[in-house]
């Protein structure tokens, strides 16, 4: 089951000649005392050039056919700061998680990254400004990186300079600008994203059969894995024995990025039904704090989940089943950690033509908002592990200059990867669910049926957690073997993975040549996944969703079960497993010495898991290889294959360094 949601892109358009430059001070007001003296020697001091004519996604307008004026009534962007020092703050996040550099695991507060390399708070506070002078509500963040705007949609278009119009491209219907968007003064601004909304993000699930209500208990009416085959089959089991007192997630908590909304009764009601122990708990944080500076009139509360229904939000909120399966699976195998659903809503997103009074049109829940929640996760700094579900084709994400993902590897959403690796944060992300075809699904012509990896899963600062079959008996031993989930099983998809069209291969990822099944090879760029877990839907986690706060799960229809999959459930499983290693990071004095609030968090996995050493490698992880993750031609069954990768003894670009398990990873991470 996929479900399709409307995003935000930012692209390129020439800043002409008369956008004249200009300069604030060189020295930051405001800044705030660190936890000690840290001095970035590439660090341009001083804030940035303005533009009049801030960069937007033109390039997606192209060959586009007009519909006619947009009558939104309300509307929003995300206006891209532009940074003092955006590459300083990427090549700090790859010295902050490297053990060879002196800046190992001296991680930075978001106030600290906000004046060391966000916009200068001049630049800043004169955006803000900008935009609060036509009547607009602005959302900012302690980084300073980006802001959310929103407003009536004619003080929007007179911010801009431009009007809102509908088109069609592709068969989607979208809003774009008639005219390039321009400032009234000049603005340290790089681009302006939603203001076009042709490109779609989509969620990593897939459910193997239609989910049926639980008429009662018992192994009978029990459909996928449950948490405790799980936890036996990939150790956690073990992990959670290491000692008395660790390892089940005690003192940690994991950030997902929410998608959709979830009930505060779905997460007990599966601890119950699958005799879940332990302490772990989810909280939903709603998207809505601002800065002190700042003010906002359009991230709202999210409405309360509905039963069953069809219409739009907010009377109409039916569960999504993406945001059950994250929920459910982090905290039913990281046992004692903290859960935190971070949730954006905006009740008057409109993308559909025709009249939209505000808070009347028909928004999207979670999926339209992941930037606001991300720069949120990042304000907080509240949480050791981000884990999320959901990406786009790469190719077809990746802009020019300007924008949230440019060609170069530069852009706002790089950024915030950044950002949440200097704090010390790890992040883990689905390599996706359609192999090594990740655009496929967007169905844009020119890169539907390319090798093609998935963003955010290919983001240098990312984990790429792919997938596996796993097939485990009663027991939650293994009775075959892992293989690559792919067409082995002809579930219609298979685990993501392929060499990214934009982030070059960091140092640490395996040299040399990687070749597809049609001999399309990649010596340069970086490789995704780097690990995988179970997500094949034919031998897929369990899952519950509708059960509502009424006695009995009463209230949305009945609670139903199902056995879900794709590369969600994978990405989900390994942030758990991440909150074991860093809870027994937590306990050794020797491994707990980051600097800062949160001395236990260790960065990014990923430069860990490669440089570990091969016999230790050879204990964490099992080397699967068997299994291919090609994927059916668009619309052809599996009588035709798009070229994907083989598995194949050390790395592949199906599984990554391989599948792996828990007890032995916190050992070969901390020494315990």
């Amino acid at each position: 089951m996929m479900r399709w949601f409307l995003t935000c892109f930012v692209l390129a358009v020439a800043v002409p000649a008369a956008a004249a430059p200009f300069g604030f001070p060189p020295t930051d007001a405001g800044r705030l005392p660190s936890h000690g003296p840290i001095s970035f020697p590439w660090l341009a001091r001083g804030s940035a050039r303005g533009t009049v004519y801030p960069s937007y996604d033109a390039e997606a307008m192209r060959g586009a056919q007009y519909l006619g004026r947009a009558r939104l009534g309300w509307a929003s962007v995300d206006v891209v700061l532009q940074m003092r020092d955006e590459a300083g703050l990427e090549r700090y996040a790859q010295l902050v998680s490297d053990p060879r550099s002196l800046y190992y695991r001296h991680f930075l507060t978001p106030d600290q990254i906000g004046n060391d390399f966000g916009a200068a708070s001049t630049d800043y506070m004169r955006a803000v400004g900008y935009f609060a002078s036509y009547g607009l509500g602005v959302t900012g963040w302690r980084q300073r990186e980006m802001l959310h705007v929103e407003g009536p949609q004619g003080n929007l278009e007179r911010a801009l300079s431009t009007h809102l119009v509908w088109y069609r491209k592709n068969g989607e219907v979208f809003l774009g600008p008639d005219a390039p968007p321009r400032f009234a003064v000049p603005l340290a601004v790089r681009g302006i994203a939603n203001l076009v909304t042709f490109h779609r993000m989509r969620t990593h699930v897939a459910v193997a059969k239609p989910f049926q209500p639980l008429i009662g208990w018992g192994a009978g009416f029990l459909a996928g894995e449950s948490p405790f085959r799980l936890a036996a089959a990939y150790d956690y089991t073990g992990a959670y024995n290491i000692s008395p007192s660790c390892c089940k997630g005690d003192g940690i908590t994991i950030g997902i990025v929410g998608t959709g909304p979830i009930s505060s009764a779905d997460v007990p009601f599966f601890h119950q039904l699958f005799h879940v122990t332990g302490t772990s708990s989810v909280q939903q944080v709603n998207v809505t704090a601002v800065m002190p500076c700042c003010y906002s009139t359009g991230l709202q509360t999210p409405p309360p989940v509905t039963a069953p229904c069809t219409g739009s939000l907010p009377t109409c909120n039916p569960e999504d089943f993406e945001a059950q399966l994250d929920t459910e699976q982090t905290s039913s195998l990281a046992l004692d950690a903290t859960i935190l659903f971070y949730l954006a809503y905006n009740p008057n997103e409109c993308y559909a033509p025709g009249t939209c009074p505000p808070g009347q049109g028909l928004p999207e829940l979670g999926i339209g908002e992941t930037d606001d929640e991300l720069q949120q996760i990042a304000n907080d700094d509240a949480v050791d592990i981000v884990t999320a579900s959901y990406g786009i084709g790469e190719t077809d994400f990746a802009g020019q200059s300007g924008g949230l993902l440019n060609s170069d590897g530069s852009g706002a959403e790089p950024a915030i990867f950044a950002t949440l690796v200097s704090e010390g944060i790890a992040v883990f992300y689905s390599s996706g669910d359609s192999g090594a075809e990740g655009c496929q699904p967007d169905g844009v012509p020119a890169t539907a049926d390319q090798i093609c990896a998935t963003y955010p899963s290919s983001d240098i600062n990312v984990v790429s957690v792919g997938g596996t079959n796993t097939p485990i008996d009663q027991s939650g031993r293994l009775e075959g073997l892992i293989t690559a989930w792919g067409i082995a099983t002809q579930t219609g998809g298979a685990g993501g993975g392929a060499p990214s069209g934009v982030f070059k291969r960091p140092s640490y990822q395996p040299p040399g040549s990687f070749c597809a099944t049609n001999n399309q090879c990649d010596s340069t760029h970086r490789l995704t996944p780097d690990l995988a877990l179970n997500a094949d839907p034919s031998t897929g986690p369990a899952e519950t969703a509708n059960c509502g706060t009424a006695p009995n799960c009463g209230g949305l229809g009945g609670p139903l079960l199902g056995a879900a999959g794709g590369t969600s459930a994978s990405s989900q499983d390994m942030g758990a497993m991440w909150a074991l290693v860093l809870e027994a990071c937590k306990q050794l004095p020797a491994c707990s010495t980051a600097t800062g609030p949160h001395p236990w968090r260790l960065g990014n996995p990923a430069p860990l898991l490669y440089a570990l050493s091969q016999s230790a490698r050879n204990a964490v992880f099992y080397d699967i290889v068997y299994g291919n993750n090609a994927v059916p031609l668009k619309g052809s069954g599996y009588s035709q294959l798009d070229p994907g990768f083989l598995a194949a003894p050390g790395y592949d670009l199906t599984t990554g360094l391989g599948a792996p398990f828990a007890r032995n990873l916190i050992h070969a991470v901390t020494g315990m």
